[in-house]
């Protein structure tokens, strides 16, 4: 990778970064208000299973994305 390129991809990384830290930081929100949420115990078990077809969809989401950007970068080599 010569150093235009490389110049170039972090020129990218930074403008999503950028693009992204609303986002980054109403996350890091989100989770700062879930550490004082309480667990509730009348939860049914078709709230737990919905809650974990939501993160494996989340994690898939995530796997999708990092996938995707190293294919984009292997092809900009």
């Amino acid at each position: 990778m010569r150093n235009e390129d490389l110049g170039k991809c972090i020129e990218d990384c930074l403008k999503i970064l950028d693009e992204n830290i609303d986002i980054l930081f109403d996350m890091q929100f989100d989770l700062d208000q879930q550490k004082e949420d309480k667990l509730v115990s009348s939860m049914q078990l078709t709230d737990l299973i919905d809650m974990m077809q939501d993160v494996a969809d989340s994690s898939r989401l995530k796997k999708a994305e990092f996938t995707f950007m190293q294919r984009y970068l292997e092809k900009s080599n």
